[in-house]
């Protein structure tokens, strides 16, 4: 009887495990609103950049179809080191990075930096990647 109730828990674990596994589509870079480019059905709106404070100046709205997004170029919009506010809506965090490639110094982005000098970020975005929270 132990050994049949054994067997039965560990054939139920592995079905358990494999119903549990969840395919992830493969990150896609984000679209910015200027490039042209339709976003799609699919896709939502992750990310806010502004050129000046408080939402002023050149504004982007940047979507994608995946969470977590793929990396995101800020100079591909005309954005590159000239950020200086951004948003997300609920339910999202970015990261912007100092560098091309999402790579150097962070600053993460969950609701709204009206001001990124507040945070010693203003005008050094280069890229940025989105995820779910």
């Amino acid at each position: 009887m132990f050994k049949l109730t054994a067997t039965f828990f560990a054939l139920l674990t592995t079905t358990a495990l494999a119903m549990s596994v969840v395919n992830r589509a493969e990150s896609i870079s984000p679209i910015a609103s200027n490039s042209g480019i339709e976003p799609g059905p699919d896709a939502i709106t992750i990310f806010r950049t502004c050129t000046d404070i408080n939402f002023g100046g050149f504004c982007v709205v940047w979507t994608s179809t995946t969470l977590p997004s793929g990396c995101g170029s800020l100079s591909a919009a005309g954005q590159q080191d000239s950020v200086s506010s951004a948003s997300t809506p609920a339910g999202i965090a970015c990261t912007l990075f100092e560098d091309a490639g999402c790579s150097g110094r962070t600053q993460l982005v969950v609701g709204t930096i009206n001001d990124l000098r507040t945070v010693g970020f203003q005008d050094t975005a280069t890229s940025f990647t989105c995820r779910s929270t």
